[in-house]
Protein backbone atom coordinates (compact mmCIF):
# COMPACT_ATOMS: atom_id res chain seq x y z
CA UNK A 1 0.00 0.00 0.00
CA UNK A 2 1.25 3.53 -0.80
CA UNK A 3 2.52 5.66 2.14
CA UNK A 4 0.48 8.73 3.63
CA UNK A 5 -2.79 6.36 3.87
CA UNK A 6 -4.95 7.30 7.38
CA UNK A 7 -6.71 5.44 9.56
CA UNK A 8 -10.04 4.45 8.40
CA UNK A 9 -10.11 7.33 5.84
CA UNK A 10 -7.39 5.71 4.00
CA UNK A 11 -5.69 8.44 1.30
CA UNK A 12 -9.36 9.98 0.71
CA UNK A 13 -8.42 13.12 2.07
CA UNK A 14 -5.52 13.68 -0.25
CA UNK A 15 -7.56 12.28 -3.34
CA UNK A 16 -10.23 15.14 -2.23
CA UNK A 17 -7.87 18.11 -1.97
CA UNK A 18 -6.20 17.91 -5.36
CA UNK A 19 -7.44 13.86 -7.06
CA UNK A 20 -5.43 14.88 -10.21
CA UNK A 21 -1.78 15.83 -8.55
CA UNK A 22 -2.72 12.68 -5.70
CA UNK A 23 -3.13 10.29 -8.93
CA UNK A 24 -0.08 11.61 -11.20
CA UNK A 25 2.76 10.77 -8.35
CA UNK A 26 1.05 7.50 -7.93
CA UNK A 27 2.16 7.15 -11.83
CA UNK A 28 5.62 6.93 -11.02
CA UNK A 29 4.76 3.83 -9.15
CA UNK A 30 5.45 1.32 -12.32
CA UNK A 31 3.09 -1.30 -12.64
CA UNK A 32 0.24 -1.24 -10.08
CA UNK A 33 -0.33 0.65 -6.64
CA UNK A 34 -2.20 0.40 -4.32
CA UNK A 35 -4.65 3.42 -3.57
CA UNK A 36 -6.90 3.24 -0.33
CA UNK A 37 -10.59 4.98 -0.48
CA UNK A 38 -11.48 4.63 3.31
CA UNK A 39 -10.64 1.10 3.96
CA UNK A 40 -11.32 -0.15 0.42
CA UNK A 41 -8.26 -0.92 -1.84
CA UNK A 42 -8.02 0.47 -5.05
CA UNK A 43 -5.18 -1.25 -7.39
CA UNK A 44 -4.48 1.40 -9.57
CA UNK A 45 -2.74 0.11 -12.82
CA UNK A 46 -0.22 2.68 -14.18
CA UNK A 47 1.53 1.59 -17.45
CA UNK A 48 -0.87 2.11 -20.74
CA UNK A 49 0.09 -1.49 -21.93
CA UNK A 50 -1.59 -2.91 -18.99
CA UNK A 51 -4.33 -0.60 -19.18
CA UNK A 52 -4.76 -2.07 -22.63
CA UNK A 53 -4.36 -5.50 -21.55
CA UNK A 54 -7.18 -4.97 -18.74
CA UNK A 55 -9.45 -3.93 -20.74
CA UNK A 56 -8.94 -6.26 -23.95
CA UNK A 57 -10.10 -9.21 -20.66
CA UNK A 58 -13.79 -7.38 -20.02
CA UNK A 59 -14.64 -10.64 -18.74
CA UNK A 60 -11.94 -11.20 -15.74
CA UNK A 61 -11.86 -7.03 -15.56
CA UNK A 62 -15.54 -6.53 -15.88
CA UNK A 63 -17.48 -3.21 -15.84
CA UNK A 64 -17.66 -2.24 -12.00
CA UNK A 65 -15.80 -0.53 -9.11
CA UNK A 66 -15.77 2.66 -7.61
CA UNK A 67 -16.17 4.79 -10.43
CA UNK A 68 -18.86 2.62 -12.43
CA UNK A 69 -21.24 1.62 -9.39
CA UNK A 70 -21.25 5.24 -8.59
CA UNK A 71 -22.50 5.87 -12.74
CA UNK A 72 -24.44 2.60 -12.34
CA UNK A 73 -26.58 4.29 -9.29
CA UNK A 74 -27.49 7.03 -11.64
CA UNK A 75 -27.93 5.31 -14.94
CA UNK A 76 -28.92 2.07 -14.34
CA UNK A 77 -27.81 -0.84 -16.07
CA UNK A 78 -27.51 1.12 -19.61
CA UNK A 79 -24.46 -0.14 -22.51
CA UNK A 80 -21.96 2.29 -20.60
CA UNK A 81 -22.43 0.69 -17.01
CA UNK A 82 -23.65 -2.97 -17.51
CA UNK A 83 -21.94 -6.02 -16.74
CA UNK A 84 -20.38 -7.90 -19.59
CA UNK A 85 -22.71 -10.79 -19.82
CA UNK A 86 -25.73 -7.87 -20.36
CA UNK A 87 -23.35 -5.55 -22.64
CA UNK A 88 -23.41 -8.94 -24.91
CA UNK A 89 -27.14 -8.69 -25.48
CA UNK A 90 -27.26 -4.89 -25.34
CA UNK A 91 -24.43 -3.52 -27.81
CA UNK A 92 -25.90 -5.16 -30.64
CA UNK A 93 -29.11 -4.20 -30.51
CA UNK A 94 -27.85 -0.43 -29.82
CA UNK A 95 -25.34 -0.23 -32.13
CA UNK A 96 -27.38 0.57 -35.50
CA UNK A 97 -28.67 3.76 -33.45
CA UNK A 98 -25.22 5.06 -34.16
CA UNK A 99 -24.93 3.98 -37.74
CA UNK A 100 -23.18 6.00 -40.23
CA UNK A 101 -26.83 7.13 -41.62
CA UNK A 102 -28.13 8.23 -38.40
CA UNK A 103 -24.79 10.05 -37.24
CA UNK A 104 -24.94 12.37 -40.58
CA UNK A 105 -28.79 12.55 -39.49
CA UNK A 106 -28.37 13.90 -35.79
CA UNK A 107 -25.49 16.21 -37.00
CA UNK A 108 -28.25 18.44 -39.03
CA UNK A 109 -29.59 18.77 -35.29
CA UNK A 110 -25.73 19.43 -34.27
CA UNK A 111 -25.26 22.44 -36.51
CA UNK A 112 -28.84 24.00 -36.33
CA UNK A 113 -28.05 24.26 -32.05
CA UNK A 114 -25.16 25.46 -32.76
CA UNK A 115 -25.64 27.82 -35.65
CA UNK A 116 -28.40 29.20 -33.38
CA UNK A 117 -26.71 30.22 -30.53
CA UNK A 118 -24.04 31.73 -32.02
CA UNK A 119 -26.08 33.81 -33.89
CA UNK A 120 -27.70 34.91 -30.34
CA UNK A 121 -24.78 36.39 -29.11
CA UNK A 122 -23.75 40.24 -29.25
CA UNK A 123 -20.28 41.42 -30.59
CA UNK A 124 -18.17 42.27 -27.37
CA UNK A 125 -20.51 40.18 -24.94
CA UNK A 126 -19.00 38.49 -22.03
CA UNK A 127 -19.88 34.72 -21.79
CA UNK A 128 -19.00 31.75 -19.29
CA UNK A 129 -18.28 29.45 -21.80
CA UNK A 130 -18.22 26.00 -19.70
CA UNK A 131 -21.78 26.74 -18.48
CA UNK A 132 -22.39 27.98 -22.05
CA UNK A 133 -20.99 24.67 -24.21
CA UNK A 134 -23.28 22.32 -21.54
CA UNK A 135 -25.86 23.94 -21.89
CA UNK A 136 -25.46 23.30 -25.75
CA UNK A 137 -24.63 20.15 -25.32
CA UNK A 138 -28.04 19.43 -23.25
CA UNK A 139 -29.65 20.76 -25.81
CA UNK A 140 -28.25 18.71 -28.69
CA UNK A 141 -28.32 15.56 -26.83
CA UNK A 142 -32.04 15.89 -25.92
CA UNK A 143 -32.79 16.88 -29.66
CA UNK A 144 -31.18 14.48 -30.82
CA UNK A 145 -32.99 11.79 -28.41
CA UNK A 146 -36.58 13.09 -28.40
CA UNK A 147 -38.06 14.88 -31.48
CA UNK A 148 -41.64 15.56 -30.37
CA UNK A 149 -43.13 18.61 -29.68
CA UNK A 150 -41.95 18.28 -26.24
CA UNK A 151 -38.29 18.18 -26.58
CA UNK A 152 -37.28 21.94 -26.33
CA UNK A 153 -39.62 22.06 -22.85
CA UNK A 154 -37.22 18.39 -21.96
CA UNK A 155 -34.22 19.84 -22.76
CA UNK A 156 -34.52 23.04 -20.71
CA UNK A 157 -35.49 20.72 -17.28
CA UNK A 158 -32.64 18.51 -18.05
CA UNK A 159 -30.04 21.19 -18.27
CA UNK A 160 -31.59 22.56 -14.68
CA UNK A 161 -31.32 19.14 -13.46
CA UNK A 162 -28.24 17.57 -14.74
CA UNK A 163 -25.53 20.06 -12.38
CA UNK A 164 -26.95 18.71 -8.80
CA UNK A 165 -27.08 15.29 -10.16
CA UNK A 166 -23.96 15.26 -11.25
CA UNK A 167 -22.01 16.80 -8.19
CA UNK A 168 -23.99 13.88 -6.40
CA UNK A 169 -21.83 11.29 -8.11
CA UNK A 170 -18.84 12.26 -7.41
CA UNK A 171 -19.69 12.48 -3.81
CA UNK A 172 -20.73 8.43 -4.31
CA UNK A 173 -17.64 7.69 -5.84
CA UNK A 174 -15.24 8.48 -3.12
CA UNK A 175 -17.69 8.61 0.12
CA UNK A 176 -18.55 4.83 -0.48
CA UNK A 177 -20.97 5.09 2.72
CA UNK A 178 -24.30 4.66 1.58
CA UNK A 179 -25.83 5.81 4.92
CA UNK A 180 -24.07 9.41 4.26
CA UNK A 181 -25.68 9.86 1.20
CA UNK A 182 -28.94 8.92 2.98
CA UNK A 183 -28.57 12.05 5.44
CA UNK A 184 -31.11 14.54 4.44
CA UNK A 185 -28.87 16.91 3.98
CA UNK A 186 -29.51 19.68 1.41
CA UNK A 187 -26.67 18.18 -1.13
CA UNK A 188 -28.79 14.69 -0.96
CA UNK A 189 -32.18 16.90 -1.32
CA UNK A 190 -30.57 18.20 -4.12
CA UNK A 191 -29.76 14.69 -5.98
CA UNK A 192 -32.55 12.80 -4.95
CA UNK A 193 -34.71 15.48 -6.80
CA UNK A 194 -32.74 16.11 -9.93
CA UNK A 195 -32.28 11.96 -9.93
CA UNK A 196 -36.56 11.63 -9.34
CA UNK A 197 -36.90 14.94 -12.16
CA UNK A 198 -34.54 13.49 -15.03
CA UNK A 199 -36.30 10.01 -14.50
CA UNK A 200 -39.94 11.48 -14.63
CA UNK A 201 -38.97 13.33 -18.04
CA UNK A 202 -37.41 10.08 -19.93
CA UNK A 203 -40.46 8.09 -18.53
CA UNK A 204 -43.14 10.46 -19.97
CA UNK A 205 -41.14 10.48 -23.29
CA UNK A 206 -41.07 7.13 -23.22
CA UNK A 207 -44.94 6.54 -23.23
CA UNK A 208 -45.26 9.23 -25.74
CA UNK A 209 -43.15 7.79 -28.30
CA UNK A 210 -45.05 4.29 -27.54
CA UNK A 211 -48.30 5.62 -28.20
CA UNK A 212 -47.10 7.22 -31.08
CA UNK A 213 -45.23 3.95 -32.66
CA UNK A 214 -43.81 5.54 -35.48
CA UNK A 215 -39.66 6.14 -36.22
CA UNK A 216 -39.15 9.85 -36.00
CA UNK A 217 -35.82 9.71 -36.76
CA UNK A 218 -34.27 10.04 -33.26
CA UNK A 219 -32.06 8.68 -31.06
CA UNK A 220 -34.71 7.07 -28.82
CA UNK A 221 -37.02 6.17 -32.10
CA UNK A 222 -33.83 4.25 -32.74
CA UNK A 223 -33.28 2.34 -29.25
CA UNK A 224 -37.17 1.43 -29.26
CA UNK A 225 -37.05 0.58 -32.57
CA UNK A 226 -34.15 -2.38 -32.74
CA UNK A 227 -34.04 -5.59 -31.89
CA UNK A 228 -31.96 -8.33 -31.13
CA UNK A 229 -31.52 -10.36 -34.91
CA UNK A 230 -30.84 -13.67 -33.09
CA UNK A 231 -34.30 -13.03 -30.66
CA UNK A 232 -36.07 -10.77 -32.08
CA UNK A 233 -36.13 -9.14 -28.59
CA UNK A 234 -36.53 -5.22 -28.04
CA UNK A 235 -35.71 -3.12 -24.85
CA UNK A 236 -38.43 -3.00 -22.58
CA UNK A 237 -39.49 0.94 -20.87
CA UNK A 238 -37.36 0.55 -18.04
CA UNK A 239 -34.14 -0.91 -20.10
CA UNK A 240 -34.98 1.97 -22.77
CA UNK A 241 -34.96 4.80 -19.44
CA UNK A 242 -31.36 3.50 -18.50
CA UNK A 243 -30.16 4.13 -21.73
CA UNK A 244 -31.19 7.35 -22.30
CA UNK A 245 -29.67 8.15 -18.77
CA UNK A 246 -26.56 6.72 -19.76
CA UNK A 247 -26.29 8.60 -23.33
CA UNK A 248 -27.54 12.02 -21.51
CA UNK A 249 -24.29 11.20 -19.10
CA UNK A 250 -22.07 11.27 -21.42
CA UNK A 251 -23.25 13.48 -24.22
CA UNK A 252 -24.02 16.36 -22.20
CA UNK A 253 -20.35 15.95 -20.32
CA UNK A 254 -18.06 14.25 -22.65
CA UNK A 255 -18.96 17.03 -25.64
CA UNK A 256 -19.82 20.20 -23.30
CA UNK A 257 -16.49 19.67 -21.40
CA UNK A 258 -14.69 18.81 -24.79
CA UNK A 259 -15.95 21.57 -26.61
CA UNK A 260 -14.88 23.82 -23.77
CA UNK A 261 -11.56 22.74 -23.30
CA UNK A 262 -11.27 22.80 -27.64
CA UNK A 263 -12.08 27.04 -27.36
CA UNK A 264 -10.10 27.28 -24.44
CA UNK A 265 -6.94 26.17 -26.42
CA UNK A 266 -7.68 27.42 -29.58
CA UNK A 267 -8.07 30.87 -27.62
CA UNK A 268 -4.62 30.18 -25.74
CA UNK A 269 -2.46 28.97 -28.80
CA UNK A 270 -3.56 31.90 -31.40
CA UNK A 271 -1.65 30.17 -34.21
CA UNK A 272 -3.36 26.70 -34.02
CA UNK A 273 -6.30 28.69 -34.04
CA UNK A 274 -5.11 30.38 -37.21
CA UNK A 275 -4.08 26.82 -39.03
CA UNK A 276 -7.72 25.85 -38.31
CA UNK A 277 -9.82 28.37 -39.87
CA UNK A 278 -7.20 28.66 -43.02
CA UNK A 279 -7.99 24.62 -43.10
CA UNK A 280 -11.86 25.42 -42.97
CA UNK A 281 -11.66 28.74 -45.50
CA UNK A 282 -9.94 26.16 -47.77
CA UNK A 283 -11.87 23.37 -47.38
CA UNK A 284 -15.25 24.39 -46.78
CA UNK A 285 -15.34 27.51 -48.00
CA UNK A 286 -18.53 30.10 -47.31
CA UNK A 287 -20.68 26.86 -46.64
CA UNK A 288 -22.05 25.89 -43.29
CA UNK A 289 -19.77 22.83 -42.61
CA UNK A 290 -20.91 19.35 -42.33
CA UNK A 291 -19.95 16.02 -40.66
CA UNK A 292 -19.28 14.89 -44.65
CA UNK A 293 -16.24 17.75 -44.21
CA UNK A 294 -14.94 16.19 -40.93
CA UNK A 295 -12.47 13.89 -42.84
CA UNK A 296 -10.97 16.37 -45.08
CA UNK A 297 -9.74 18.37 -41.62
CA UNK A 298 -6.16 17.00 -40.90
CA UNK A 299 -5.35 19.75 -38.95
CA UNK A 300 -8.47 20.24 -36.96
CA UNK A 301 -8.36 16.94 -36.41
CA UNK A 302 -5.06 16.87 -34.37
CA UNK A 303 -5.90 20.04 -32.49
CA UNK A 304 -9.01 18.13 -31.17
CA UNK A 305 -6.80 14.63 -30.77
CA UNK A 306 -4.32 16.95 -28.90
CA UNK A 307 -7.48 18.38 -26.21
CA UNK A 308 -8.57 15.17 -25.44
CA UNK A 309 -5.13 14.15 -24.69
CA UNK A 310 -4.89 16.87 -22.31
CA UNK A 311 -8.41 16.90 -21.31
CA UNK A 312 -9.97 13.71 -21.27
CA UNK A 313 -13.47 14.05 -20.05
CA UNK A 314 -13.75 10.97 -18.25
CA UNK A 315 -10.37 10.92 -15.95
CA UNK A 316 -10.97 7.93 -14.22
CA UNK A 317 -12.60 4.79 -14.82
CA UNK A 318 -12.45 1.38 -12.79
CA UNK A 319 -12.99 -2.29 -13.02
CA UNK A 320 -13.58 -5.24 -10.93
CA UNK A 321 -12.08 -8.84 -11.10
CA UNK A 322 -14.83 -11.45 -10.98
CA UNK A 323 -11.61 -14.56 -10.47
CA UNK A 324 -8.16 -13.34 -9.65
CA UNK A 325 -5.90 -12.06 -11.96
CA UNK A 326 -1.92 -11.22 -12.43
CA UNK A 327 -1.25 -8.08 -14.26
CA UNK A 328 2.34 -6.72 -14.46
CA UNK A 329 3.37 -9.02 -11.68
CA UNK A 330 1.57 -8.34 -9.53
CA UNK A 331 -1.44 -10.47 -8.06
CA UNK A 332 -4.78 -8.96 -7.90
CA UNK A 333 -7.45 -10.85 -5.63
CA UNK A 334 -11.18 -11.82 -7.27
CA UNK A 335 -14.11 -9.20 -6.29
CA UNK A 336 -10.92 -6.31 -6.43
CA UNK A 337 -11.62 -2.08 -7.17
CA UNK A 338 -9.18 -1.87 -10.16
CA UNK A 339 -8.93 1.75 -11.65
CA UNK A 340 -7.29 3.94 -13.91
CA UNK A 341 -6.44 7.15 -15.29
CA UNK A 342 -6.91 8.61 -18.27
CA UNK A 343 -5.51 11.81 -17.45
CA UNK A 344 -2.26 10.51 -15.87
CA UNK A 345 -1.63 8.09 -19.44
CA UNK A 346 -2.24 10.68 -21.62
CA UNK A 347 0.67 12.93 -19.58
CA UNK A 348 2.71 10.03 -19.84
CA UNK A 349 6.47 11.64 -20.53
CA UNK A 350 7.42 8.57 -21.73
CA UNK A 351 5.02 8.58 -23.94
CA UNK A 352 4.48 12.12 -24.53
CA UNK A 353 7.77 14.79 -24.36
CA UNK A 354 6.72 17.55 -22.66
CA UNK A 355 3.20 16.08 -21.18
CA UNK A 356 1.95 19.39 -20.35
CA UNK A 357 2.14 21.14 -23.44
CA UNK A 358 -0.30 21.59 -25.89
CA UNK A 359 1.25 20.90 -29.26
CA UNK A 360 -1.35 19.49 -32.30
CA UNK A 361 2.01 18.56 -34.39
CA UNK A 362 3.26 15.44 -31.77
CA UNK A 363 -0.06 13.89 -34.51
CA UNK A 364 1.69 14.61 -37.22
CA UNK A 365 1.79 11.11 -39.17
CA UNK A 366 5.69 11.27 -39.92
CA UNK A 367 5.85 12.00 -35.72
CA UNK A 368 3.41 9.77 -34.01
CA UNK A 369 5.05 6.89 -32.13
CA UNK A 370 4.11 3.57 -30.85
CA UNK A 371 4.13 4.23 -27.79
CA UNK A 372 1.67 7.56 -28.53
CA UNK A 373 -1.15 5.28 -30.23
CA UNK A 374 -0.98 2.87 -26.89
CA UNK A 375 -1.23 5.79 -24.31
CA UNK A 376 -3.94 7.60 -26.03
CA UNK A 377 -7.33 6.20 -25.60
CA UNK A 378 -9.97 9.31 -24.33
CA UNK A 379 -13.05 6.36 -25.49
CA UNK A 380 -11.46 3.49 -24.26
CA UNK A 381 -10.24 0.37 -25.99
CA UNK A 382 -11.71 -3.35 -26.71
CA UNK A 383 -15.13 -4.25 -26.92
CA UNK A 384 -16.24 -1.94 -24.65
CA UNK A 385 -14.92 1.11 -26.29
CA UNK A 386 -17.54 3.83 -26.10
CA UNK A 387 -20.31 3.41 -28.07
CA UNK A 388 -20.68 7.15 -29.11
CA UNK A 389 -17.35 7.98 -29.45
CA UNK A 390 -18.38 9.09 -33.41
CA UNK A 391 -21.50 10.95 -32.46
CA UNK A 392 -18.98 13.15 -29.95
CA UNK A 393 -16.14 13.03 -32.40
CA UNK A 394 -18.87 14.63 -35.31
CA UNK A 395 -20.70 16.85 -32.59
CA UNK A 396 -17.73 18.80 -31.02
CA UNK A 397 -15.93 19.79 -34.23
CA UNK A 398 -19.22 20.76 -35.81
CA UNK A 399 -20.27 23.19 -32.73
CA UNK A 400 -16.43 24.90 -32.55
CA UNK A 401 -16.39 25.67 -36.06
CA UNK A 402 -19.93 26.90 -36.29
CA UNK A 403 -18.74 29.16 -33.70
CA UNK A 404 -15.63 29.97 -35.30
CA UNK A 405 -17.07 31.01 -38.01
CA UNK A 406 -19.04 33.92 -36.47
CA UNK A 407 -16.24 34.78 -33.50
CA UNK A 408 -13.13 35.46 -32.16
CA UNK A 409 -13.13 34.38 -28.42
CA UNK A 410 -10.56 35.80 -25.94
CA UNK A 411 -10.15 35.12 -21.99
CA UNK A 412 -11.73 37.80 -20.44
CA UNK A 413 -9.84 37.75 -17.39
CA UNK A 414 -6.20 36.37 -15.99
CA UNK A 415 -8.00 33.89 -14.10
CA UNK A 416 -5.96 30.32 -14.14
CA UNK A 417 -8.03 28.18 -16.23
CA UNK A 418 -7.37 24.33 -14.35
CA UNK A 419 -9.09 21.12 -14.40
CA UNK A 420 -12.44 20.94 -11.76
CA UNK A 421 -12.55 17.45 -11.18
CA UNK A 422 -15.91 16.22 -10.25
CA UNK A 423 -17.31 12.72 -11.74
CA UNK A 424 -15.42 14.25 -15.10
CA UNK A 425 -13.08 16.88 -15.33
CA UNK A 426 -14.37 20.22 -16.89
CA UNK A 427 -12.49 23.70 -16.59
CA UNK A 428 -13.03 25.69 -13.64
CA UNK A 429 -14.23 28.48 -15.34
CA UNK A 430 -13.46 29.91 -18.85
CA UNK A 431 -14.99 33.40 -18.83
CA UNK A 432 -14.48 34.55 -22.56
CA UNK A 433 -15.46 37.34 -24.64
CA UNK A 434 -16.73 37.15 -27.75
CA UNK A 435 -15.56 39.34 -31.02
CA UNK A 436 -17.55 39.26 -34.21
CA UNK A 437 -15.87 38.29 -37.36
CA UNK A 438 -15.40 41.04 -40.18
CA UNK A 439 -16.65 39.18 -43.57
CA UNK A 440 -12.99 38.14 -44.35
CA UNK A 441 -12.43 35.87 -41.75
CA UNK A 442 -15.79 33.74 -42.04
CA UNK A 443 -15.29 30.89 -43.84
Amino acid sequence: MLPGAMPLAGHLWQILRDPLLFFERQHRHVGVAVVRVGTKPLHLVTRPDLVRQLLNDPVTFDKGGIFIEGVRSLAGNGVATCPTADHKVQRPILQPAFHHRRIVEYSKVMEECADTLARSWSDAQQLEMVRTMHRLAAEVVTRTLFSGPGAAHAAQEIQRLFPPMLAGLYRRMFIPAAWVHKVPLPINIAFDTALSGIHRIIRREIRTYRADGRDRGDLLSAMMHATDENTGATLTDTELKEQVISMLMTAIETTGSAAAWLLHSLAENPDAEGAVLEELRRTVGDRQLNAQDLGNLPVFRRVLTEVLRLYPPFWLLSRVTTRPATIGGYRIPAHADVVFSLYCLHRDPKAFPSPHRFDPDRWLPDRVTAEQKQAQMPFGVGTRKCIGDVYGLTEVPLIVATVLRHWRLRHATDVTVTPLVKGTMRPNSLPMVVTRRTAAFVY
